[in-house]
């Protein structure tokens, strides 16, 4: 599962804890959760991977 909001990260983190989509307060880590702005300034080559992390 992987979750798209708007949302602060910490609120983000809270909402998916809550959910169960994170089990755990150390999974809430990069790269598993990741803003964006933070993943558009990996490079083009390095998203792709970092995205099989995420998901």
């Amino acid at each position: 599962v992987c979750m798209v909001t708007g949302d602060n990260i910490q609120t983000a983190k809270a909402i998916a804890l809550e959910c169960g989509i994170l089990d755990s307060e150390a999974a809430a880590m990069e790269p598993i959760v990741i803003e964006g702005r933070t993943f558009r300034n990996y490079s083009e080559t390095d998203r792709p991977n970092l995205a099989s992390q995420i998901s």
